[in-house]
């Protein structure tokens, strides 16, 4: 470790735990901006029917809105630790919320599909960096003994952004039309660089040569990937020339990527990051959080409404239950101070995930209001009690030097299992339905006894058509239940194995002295 970071660490060690005003409110100011990013990122969904009016484009062109916005922010973040470096946190934070507020206005402005996905590009690839950023930021801002408390603060914002998007969306769309979702936005992004200009401390640029081929492999890779995943399965995945072509860039360009980074003097990734053991676990277990734990938020509106028979807002009421539970769990990890061994915590909010999961794969079409909010309850409570131990054991005690780009790479990863894990569940999803009804088919012919009984032999007369047809409708409905519940016991299968993956994890206790008691939780 260099002189200055030794240094900057010592320091750390030495403040005290007691916090100020001006440091709660930095906190607030990374949380109010991460929720701005959060909000616009999940609103837009809900307003891509409207929008596909307004351009009179196609479903496969509106989907470019999306599409576009994801492939920029995925190549951004990649980028966001030696952008740091080059020009300072604080200079690329600033630069980072002023373009996202300027793409803001892009965005309700434009009069074209064109204009809309070239905005979402530029929108992507400037907001990225508010994640890592405002995390890196919050954390800073706390003595290095509460580092965990303020990331839990800081999730906040990420979570409600999430939670409050379709339900705040739909209501401005319905009242004021779909470019509202993104001016609503433009004065929290005016108030928040105002706010990070007095507030974030500025700190020292590291510039270093720019490795071209590091640079070029890992956005090449990373944007080709995006792609191909978000096209996949509009396009039958393999069947497609398109995602054979992509799925070829993009495994040449992440190999190119990895072998030079491990090979070159300097890269354009410090190695010296994946010398920490934690870090190299964290990466790898985000990565499966990411593929499976939020499969859920993806899933259940469509079993709800396809299956449950629920009405759109109705379902949107159920789901809240998750946020709600997201809030509680952030608010009691960000009491718990670092020095509590996190292992344990991690071991509770792995269990909190998987018990839910496994009680999905085992529901029936007739799903319950109750079993819905319960859940997705305790599923959110276990989001809180995930989120923040393994961001402490995995990004608490990276070196000033690198933490940016531990951070952009710990975001970076848990961007490529979502989008992973996503395109394969559909895929799975999609696959056991046909597999199902096959089999479910098979028991329907003259000589099973169960049709001769006179309730069912009322409702699907297998000599009629319109009972066949009643049959096969509810063959359909059975068959897709099951692939979801396939789908639910994968997700708490992954979960499950990854528990004793925690015991690799070091857990490493702050090193600072006891100091003045700390502030009471109302000074918080």
């Amino acid at each position: 470790m260099a002189s200055g970071d030794q240094d900057a660490t010592r320091a750390d060690a030495d403040r005290p735990t007691q916090i100020g005003s001006r440091q709660i409110v930095t906190v607030l100011c990374m949380t109010v901006g991460t929720w701005a990013y959060a909000y616009t990122w999940n609103s837009v969904g809900v307003a891509l029917p409207h929008m596909q009016g307004a351009f009179s484009a196609t479903t496969d062109q509106i989907t470019w809105v999306m599409i576009a916005f994801v492939i920029g922010g995925a190549m951004a973040t990649a980028s966001t630790g030696w952008l740091s470096a080059q020009f300072g946190r604080k200079r690329l934070y600033l630069a980072a919320i002023a373009g996202y507020t300027v793409t803001l206005l892009g965005c309700g402005l434009s009069t074209t599909l064109t204009e809309e996905v070239f905005w979402r590009f530029v929108q992507g690839v400037t907001g990225a960096p508010l994640l890592p950023l405002g995390q890196a930021i919050a954390v800073n801002a706390f003595p290095a003994g509460r580092h965990g408390q303020a990331t839990s603060l800081w999730a906040l914002g990420f979570v409600t952004g999430n939670v409050v998007a379709p339900t705040l969306s739909g209501h401005l769309i319905d009242q004021h039309g779909w470019p509202w979702i993104f001016y609503v936005n433009v004065p929290i992004g005016i108030a928040v660089f105002i706010a990070a200009w007095f507030l974030v401390p500025r700190s020292e640029k590291a510039p270093r040569p720019l490795d071209w081929l590091g640079f070029t492999s890992l956005i090449v890779g990373v944007g080709a990937l995006q792609l191909m995943l978000a096209r996949g399965e509009r396009l039958d995945w393999f069947a497609s020339t398109e995602i054979v072509v992509e799925a070829a860039i993009a495994a040449t360009a992440l190999y190119v990527f990895i072998a030079h980074t491990l090979t070159a003097r300097k890269s354009f990734v410090d190695k010296s990051l994946f010398l920490d053991r934690n870090f190299g676990l964290g990466l790898f277990f985000i990565f499966l959080v990411g593929a499976v734990f939020y499969l859920p938020l993806l899933l259940l509106p469509l079993l709800l409404q396809q299956i449950g028979g629920y009405p759109a807002v109705e379902t949107g009421n159920l789901l809240l239950a998750r946020g709600v539970g997201s809030i509680i769990g952030l608010m009691i990890m960000s009491q718990i101070r670092d020095r509590y061994d996190p292992r344990p915590i991690l071991l509770i909010g792995l269990l909190l995930a998987a018990i839910p999961a496994w009680s999905m794969a085992h529901w029936t079409v007739d799903v319950r209001p109750i079993d819905v909010v319960v859940a997705n309850f305790v599923q959110g409570i276990a989001a809180g009690a995930i989120w923040a131990p393994l961001n402490i054991l995995t990004l608490s005690r990276l070196d000033r030097r690198v933490q940016d780009q531990g951070f952009a790479l710990f975001y970076l990863n848990f961007d490529a299992g979502y989008a992973i894990g996503a395109a394969g569940i559909i895929a799975l999803h999609a696959r056991h339905s046909q597999i199902n009804h096959a089999v479910l088919n098979e028991a329907i012919n003259p000589y099973n006894e169960l049709l001769r009984y006179a309730r069912p032999s009322e409702l699907w007369d297998i000599a009629e058509a319109s009972g066949l047809t009643a049959l096969d409708a509810e063959i359909t409905r059975q068959a897709t239940m099951i692939a979801y519940n396939n789908s639910f016991l994968v997700s708490a299968l992954v979960i499950c194995a990854l528990i004793p993956l925690i015991l690799l994890f070091r857990h490493r206790a702050p090193t600072a002295a006891p100091q003045a008691p700390a502030a009471p939780p109302s000074g918080n």
